[in-house]
């Protein structure tokens, strides 16, 4: 009896754990951003390049459909390589975080909305930082 109480008792401190690990990140809850709209942008990735990104964004509720449209190239031994993960996306929108993939590839990402800046990581074949702007 003793152990089961003891086995409840780290069980409700883990899950309370969870809950307070989360309340600090902007991607938790129903959508506090609307993503709606056009964003335009860099990349850059050391060892893998820089270019322009561009997102044509819909959202509805909490779900985002829409264009990547990605432009860049390589450097290093790969210098000249194309870096087009370019394609549809689907995705969604939790707290103030924009995250999406474009599945069946690899490539997804996180960003952070701040007004019309939103900005974070885009993984494609290495981790990029990305910064766009809505278009008005």
């Amino acid at each position: 009896m003793r152990s089961a109480r003891r086995l409840a008792l780290l069980l409700a401190a883990a899950g309370l754990t969870a809950v307070f690990a989360a309340c600090g990140t902007g991607g938790v809850g129903p959508p506090r951003v609307d993503v709606t709209g056009f964003w335009t942008g860099t990349w850059s990735a050391p060892y893998m390049g820089s270019g322009t990104v561009e997102f044509r964004l819909e959202q509805k509720g909490a779900e985002v459909t829409g264009e990547l449209v990605w432009r860049g190239s390589m450097e290093g031994p790969r210098a000249g390589a194309s870096v087009n993960p370019s394609g549809t996306l689907n995705g969604h929108v939790a707290g103030a975080v924009f995250s999406f993939d474009r599945s069946p590839s690899s490539v997804k990402g996180d960003l952070t909305v701040e007004g019309d800046e939103m900005k974070g990581t885009v993984t494609t074949t290495r981790d990029a930082m990305v910064r766009v702007r809505r278009q008005r």
